[in-house]
Order: C-alpha cells, then structure tokens, then sequence
C-alpha cells in the first residue's frame, strides 16, 4: 500500500510526508511528533494505521512547523522520517515560502527572512548584514541578500537580514514612522546574541547605502559595540525622493512615508541624525565613501559634523572613485579588511 501524510494548515499549502508500507496496514500504527521553530511541541503516541487515519494540527502561533511520523509493523520500527518545513504566519492566516537555501523565517509582530551562519570554531563575536537597494528593486524587484561571498572568510557567527516588509523594502524599520519591522528585527538579534552568549559590544553592524544607513542606525540605537558603514543615506526621504522616477518606486516611496507625506519625510530625514543627538555612548564606526559619490558631501559630511559636535570617534575611507554605483567594488575589500581586522584583534 502507498499513501501521502497530508497536514492542512492554513489554504493549500501542507506538510507534506510520502511513505510506503509492504502488504496490510492490520498490523501496523502511526504515531507522531509536531515540531514547532525546531522543538517538539505535541506527542500523539502509537495507534493503529487505518485508511481513514488522519492528522489534523491546526497552529495557534506563528512559526516553522515539521512533522516526524513514526510507523512500526508487528511491533518493529519501519519508518521514521521528518517533513519538510512549512512557516506559518497565524496573525496574517497564510504560509510563507523560503526562496534562498538555508533561509529562516523568524515570527515577531511580522515575519523576517533571514540566513545565519554559525562561526566555524568559537566566535564570541556576531556580524549583522544589512542589504543596499538593488538597481532591480527600483523597477520592482524583490529584496535580496548582500555581501554573503563577502564574508565567507570571516570565521564569525553571521545574520543576513533580509528588508522584505510587506514585499517591499523598508530601511529596516517600517512604514510611516511604524517599528514594527525594526521590533522583530532587534527580537531577532537578541535571540541569537543571546543563544551564542554574545555581548551587543561584540556585535558588528555591516552594510552599505540602505545597509549602511542600517548598520549606523542600529548600532547607534542599540549600542551595538562596532559598524562597518558603506555611503549611507542619512537624509532617506530626500534620497528616495529623487531616485524614485518610475511609478513603481513612487509607490514604495509613498508606502515608506504614510499618508502624512510631510510627516514621513520628516520621520526618515531626521531617524539617524536623532540617534546621533540622543546617544550617550557611540560605537566603533568605521565609514567608507568615494570622493566624488555625492553621498560624500550631501549626507556624510553633514553627519560628520554632528558626531564632531558630540566627540564621537570615527575613521573614514575616503576612496578615489566618483559613482554611488561604484560603492560595491570598493566597499567589499574594506569591509572584509575591518571585519578580520576587529575579529583578530579582540578574538581569544
């Protein structure tokens, strides 16, 4: 006999589990575990295997579910096997797919992608991968990972966060002056940080253009203990204002901002600099920019000044390169540079 354990969860997506069994199912029962976020959560013990036996679990809480099914014939163990994942979203009723190999999806208010890497031999350090704006992401294109080739060198627990909000970026905060993104974000790294027994002054924020106004903003709110910043967006909204030309990335925009367009703007112009007058301590912050990228003058000189007010230390990398486009091939090597230099220095 040949049959297909099918658990529906939420519409058509299912945890699916193929199995086989030789002659009658008389002599044989089925048991089960159900796994949620990689725990067991329910234990159905043996009972006899019939054709109308079903398995019906319906989640009350948000995250990734796995079945292991048991099946023993005259008493003997003949299958033991886990299912495939399924990431439920219970608030929003539906299910989610992972679309990069190895990529998690963590359940706070909101779900969020993610890829970590553990480190190869004991790290007590944890680098965080903020995401830059692809060129295909102002005609509409999803999200995606940045610098994981990058870091591979660097024998340190690594978190890629992906900025998919609502199917669309969001500077790793929101909408409209919301933290719903940013809170589960931050819930994220603590639970991490915290398995790993790792300090926030040994967390190192990465990223450049959007991922580098990321890793600025979050090591400064959070007192992340060191950032490795890539020309970033300080002022945000008038960035986007002029980068979104096509209709697609005029709604984004507009999504990004909220209905108050004055306030939204206001809100994002002001979310580093606010940090920055507001801080108590600063962060290692390590800066990397062209000479003629107009990120120079339009958004990091002005931020220079403010930490300059405040005595915050900082190094900047100041390249001989004119385009934003370029920020990529010349941000690569300083990041790998300073991420082995922080690590080797301070490790042991």
């Amino acid at each position: 006999m040949k049959a297909t354990l099918k658990d529906l969860l939420f519409q058509s997506k299912k945890l699916e589990l193929p199995f086989s069994i030789e002659g009658s199912v008389e002599a044989c029962e089925l048991a089960y575990y159900i796994y949620q976020d990689g725990q067991v959560i329910e234990k159905i013990w043996y009972a006899p295997l019939t054709q109308e036996r079903k398995i019906e679990f319906q989640p009350i809480f948000s995250g990734t579910y796995q079945i292991r099914l048991f099946i023993r014939k005259n008493g003997e163990l003949c299958f033991n096997e886990l299912s495939n994942k399924l990431f439920v979203n219970c608030v929003a009723e539906e299910t989610m797919e992972a679309t990069f190999p190895n990529e998690k999806i963590f359940f706070g208010d909101v779900p969020v992608k993610y890829l970590f890497q553990p480190a190869k031999t004991k790290s007590k350090y944890l680098i965080l991968s903020f995401s830059g704006l692809y060129s295909t992401e102002f005609k509409g294109g999803p999200p995606v990972y940045n610098h994981i080739r990058t870091l591979e060198p660097v024998d340190a627990n690594k978190l890629f966060i992906l900025d998919s909000y609502k199917d669309q970026f969001c500077y790793y905060v929101g909408f409209a002056g919301s933290y719903q993104f940013e809170q589960t974000i931050v819930s994220l790294i603590t639970t991490i940080s915290n398995q790993l027994n790792i300090k926030a002054e040994n967390i190192i924020a990465t990223g450049s253009s959007k991922g580098g106004a990321a890793a600025l903003y979050y090591s400064l709110k959070y007192q992340y203990g060191k950032a490795i910043i890539g020309a970033p967006q300080v002022f945000i909204a008038t960035y986007l204002d002029q980068r979104a030309n096509s209709d697609s990335m005029r709604e984004r925009y507009h999504r990004l901002l909220g209905t108050n367009h004055e306030y939204g703007k206001a809100f994002w112009n002001g979310l580093i600099l606010n940090q920055v007058a507001k801080a108590t301590t600063f962060p290692e912050l390590h800066f990397h920019v062209g000479k003629g990228d107009f990120h120079y003058p339009k958004h990091l000189v002005p931020l220079f000044k403010k930490l300059d007010q405040r005595n915050a230390p900082y190094s900047l990398d100041l390249a001989n390169y004119e385009e934003h486009n370029q920020t990529g091939v010349y941000f690569t090597p300083f990041l790998l540079e300073k991420a082995e230099e922080m690590i080797s220095r301070n490790e042991g």
